[in-house]
């Protein structure tokens, strides 16, 4: 076995896997989402993906430890000769040592043009939600036993779980989880909720003068609501669609009722709590645009 060839082939298909996998999530969908539809690429799922990942990169870093333990006295000798004769590459150091340095500041400070690179990533992870049932009720729904999930959502667990065996879904008891249950039936979370959905009242939409900026904030924040239409925030707080045209027309904000909140903020410069805000605070005005 030639040590040096082994290690060389390890290091390449350490790095090529793991460049794979990497755009791979970097082009996957939120895990909320993800895990809520049972995302799958090329047959994997966000986990999957994910695992790989990490083993390949502990697979390219001992490989490339390896690499340079066998190459350690040629490293070694080399530094040695550059240093005797004179570093000719002070050039070639400054600029890579510049170009490093702002790759990891324009990850905290994100600055263009790097940050586009992010604000990309941020809309090809949206990308994924083409209707407003991709997004879960709340994080990680899928975790919850059915039992737990129908009370949360004010379903009748008895009724849900009738349902579920009459659309065909096997199931011990609603002991189990709605992943667990999906796994068992290839069938998503989301499409379970949406067989029992029918048996959830309809909830009491709050008065729209009540809403505050502090109050949109408690009861948006986290809810994936940056990637709901803003038809569906008028329905969800019964703001009238010509009131939440003529709020957004005076903040300066031009929008269709079918974009997405999120987009909307993207389009005005802002955040998409703000949008909200101006949609169900009166006169509130954005803090940047």
């Amino acid at each position: 076995m030639n040590k040096r060839g082994l290690v060389s082939f390890l290091t390449l298909f350490g790095f090529l896997v793991m460049a794979l996998t990497g755009l791979v999530l970097y082009a996957m969908p939120e895990g909320r989402v993800a895990y809520w539809i049972h995302w799958k690429m090329m047959g994997l799922s966000k986990t999957d993906w994910g695992n790989i990942h990490i083993l390949s990169s502990v697979l390219f870093i001992v490989a490339g430890g390896f690499h340079i333990g066998l190459n350690w006295k040629p490293l070694i000798n080399y530094f040695r000769d550059k240093v005797r004769r004179g570093i000719r590459l002070q050039r070639e150091l400054a600029v890579s040592s510049i170009l490093a340095f702002w790759i990891v500041v324009s990850a905290i400070w994100p600055f263009p043009p790097l940050s586009y690179l992010l604000d990309f990533n941020e809309w090809v992870k949206a990308s994924w939600v083409t209707h407003d049932d991709y997004e879960p009720p709340f994080g990680h729904a899928e975790l919850m036993s059915l039992r737990a999930f129908c009370k949360k959502m004010d379903i009748d667990p008895a009724k849900s779980a009738e349902e579920l065996r009459t659309q065909g879904i096997r199931f011990a008891g609603d002991r189990e989880t709605l992943e667990e249950i999906g796994l068992a039936n290839d069938i998503s979370p989301m499409n379970l909720y949406l067989m029992i959905k029918k048996f959830e009242p309809v909830p009491e939409p709050e008065e729209l003068q009540s809403y505050t900026p502090e109050s949109v904030e408690v009861e948006f924040s986290g809810s994936g609501i940056g990637n709901k239409s803003i038809r569906f925030v008028c329905e969800k707080t019964a703001l009238e669609p010509e009131l939440a045209r003529k709020r957004l027309a005076a903040a300066g904000i031009a929008a269709d009722l079918d974009q997405t909140v999120m987009s909307v903020a993207e389009s005005a410069r802002t955040q998409p709590m703000e949008i909200l805000k101006i949609l169900l605070v009166e006169g509130y005005k954005p803090a940047q645009q």
